[in-house]
């Protein structure tokens, strides 16, 4: 279906980070988004007059289709990050979508294993609690690799959600620790330490898309062929 233009409100705004947070939108008119985990929204931004578009990934599920959750870094002189930061509950918010062909391969009969730096593990955060919401039994692995442990977005979130789910894990990756237990480096050295059987995985990667590019290279150099590597141009 072609995309439509929405009118929604923020619902709320949460702190993910110093410089990340969470916006909830409320759909007005109309009331419902039907879209696909993986998929993203384009933002109109009103700006002197004219109106500039930006994309950004659906971090909530679409079991909830009346709400949707954005997850934004702030940039500084950024257009639309530095409006978005000036809204708040109640602002009215102008959206089309939805977009992309970033979408879990079916049928699902893999393990899925999900490789995040920055605010691009937003859409695999919808992908994974999409998963488990059909109720996956299969294993799933989330890779998320940032610089310093306080970048580490929906931590709270993924660590009750590996202690909940036996086949759920995760593991966080900081390059640049300060005061840190867990994986040191990058992403690739976590995925060739845990990730040692490629035979039935496939792979969604999401982030800025010269690391995922230099991640999806790494990966092949390592063994992992280049189908099993999900990405999209845009993120």
């Amino acid at each position: 279906m072609p995309p439509t233009l929405y009118r929604a409100a923020v619902e709320g705004i949460d702190s993910l980070a110093y410089n990340v947070r969470g916006f909830r939108l409320k759909l007005i008119e109309p009331q419902t988004l039907a879209f696909q985990a993986g998929q993203f929204i384009i933002l109109n931004v009103p700006k002197d007059g004219k109106t500039v578009k930006r994309a950004y990934s659906i971090a909530s599920t679409p079991h909830d289709p009346y709400t949707i959750e954005l997850c934004i870094q702030h940039v500084e002189g950024g257009i639309a990050s530095t409006y978005f930061w000036g809204l708040k509950e109640g602002d009215p918010v102008s959206i089309s979508g939805p977009h992309g062909n970033f979408l879990l391969k079916e049928p699902l009969d893999y393990d899925p294993v999900f490789i995040a730096t920055g605010t691009g593990v937003a859409p695999l955060r919808a992908m994974i609690r999409h998963l488990f919401h059909g109720n996956m039994t299969r294993s799933i692995s989330l890779l998320f690799g940032t610089r310093y442990e306080h970048a580490l977005l929906y931590e709270s979130e993924f660590r009750t959600l590996a202690s909940l789910r036996r086949n759920f894990h995760y593991f966080p990756t900081v390059s640049r620790p300060k005061v840190w237990h867990g994986e040191v480096g990058h992403v690739q050295q976590t995925f060739q330490k845990y990730i040692t059987d490629h035979t039935n995985v496939e792979v969604y990667l999401c982030g800025w898309l010269e690391v995922v590019r230099a991640i999806c290279k790494d990966l092949e150099a390592r063994g992992v062929p280049k189908a099993k590597l999900h990405y999209e141009e845009w993120a």
